[in-house]
C-alpha cells in the first residue's frame, strides 16, 4: 500500500524521517498550535451549536458566534496540550532517547487520546439519555463506527509519515462529528422549562446578545414541534412570561 511499508523497511525510514525533519524554534511552534487550537475550538463550538439548533429546529442563519464556548474549548485544548508536553518531558529519559517518537507521531497520538476522550464524554452523555428517557441515540453507533475504522489503521505498525497525517485528520474529522451530535444529545439530555404563549408550550432555545429564541415544544412528545419565535431582549413579552420545569412523568401522573 502507498500509506505503510513492509516491516523490514519500517526502521530505515523512520530514521529518514527524523533525520529529515528540520528543528523549529519555540516560538514558531507555540504561534503554530496557538493559531491551529483557536480554529479547532472555533469549528467544534460552531458545530456543537449547529447541533444545538438543529435538534430545535431553528434555522442555523439565525446562529450567533459561540464566544463563551470557543472560549471554554480553547482552555481545555491548552490544557490537553500542555499536559502532554509535561507528560513528553517526564518520559523522554536518557535510557529512552532511542525510543523519542518523530513529530507527526506525536501529532497523530495526541489526537487519537482527545478523540478517545471525547467519544468517551458523549457515549456518557448517550448512557445518561438512555437512563432518562429509555430511548437510545442510534446515531452513536455510526460515531463508534468510524471511531474503531480510524483506530485500526493508527495502530497498524509500520506506517509512515503521511500515513500519521492521514490519520490525524481522520481523528480531527471525528471530533466534528462528534461535536455536533453532542450538541442533539444535550439538547435532548437539558431538562426543559416551558411558556405558554397564546395557550402553546415554548422553551428557550437561545439567549443572544440581541435577542432570546424560543423554541415550541410538544408536551406530549417531550420533543421541538419546528415552531421558533424571536423576542428583543427589551420586550414585555419575556418580562410577563413565567419559565416552568417541565417533568414529563408528574405530567403523565396528573
Amino acid at each position: 500500500m502507498v500509506l505503510f511499508y513492509d516491516k523490514k523497511n519500517s526502521f530505515t525510514e523512520n530514521n529518514t524521517q527524523t533525520a529529515s525533519e528540520i528543528p523549529l524554534s519555540f516560538n514558531y511552534i507555540a504561534f503554530l498550535i496557538f493559531i491551529f487550537g483557536l480554529c479547532l475550538s472555533c469549528i467544534l463550538a460552531v458545530t456543537l451549536t449547529a447541533g444545538r439548533f438543529i435538534e430545535y429546529g431553528i434555522p442555523l442563519f439565525l446562529m450567533d458566534f459561540p464566544t463563551g464556548i470557543i472560549c471554554g474549548i480553547a482552555c481545555f485544548l491548552f490544557l490537553a496540550v500542555l499536559s502532554g508536553l509535561v507528560l513528553q518531558k517526564t518520559l523522554n529519559t536518557a535510557d529512552s532517547a532511542k525510543n523519542i517518537l518523530s513529530r507527526s507521531q506525536k501529532i497523530s497520538y495526541f489526537f487519537s487520546l482527545l478523540t478517545t476522550l471525547s467519544l468517551t464524554a458523549y457515549l456518557c452523555a448517550v448512557v445518561v439519555h438512555v437512563f432518562k428517557t429509555g430511548l437510545f441515540l442510534s446515531e452513536s453507533f455510526y460515531l463508534i463506527f468510524l471511531y474503531l475504522c480510524v483506530l485500526a489503521v493508527h495502530l497498524k505498525s509500520g506506517k509512515s509519515s503521511l500515513a500519521h497525517m492521514f490519520t490525524t485528520g481522520a481523528f480531527i474529522l471525528i471530533l466534528v462529528i462528534t461535536a455536533f451530535y453532542s450538541g442533539i444529545a444535550l439538547t435532548k439530555i437539558t431538562r426543559k422549562s416551558i411558556t405558554f404563549i397564546n395557550g402553546e408550550a415554548f422553551t428557550l432555545a437561545s439567549a443572544q446578545k440581541n435577542n432570546y429564541i424560543l423554541a415550541g415544544f410538544n408536551t406530549q412528545t417531550n420533543k421541538p414541534n419546528g415552531k421558533i419565535i424571536i423576542v428583543p431582549q427589551k420586550n414585555t413579552l419575556m418580562e410577563q412570561s413565567v419559565f416552568s420545569p417541565f417533568n414529563r412523568k408528574e405530567d403523565n401522573n396528573d
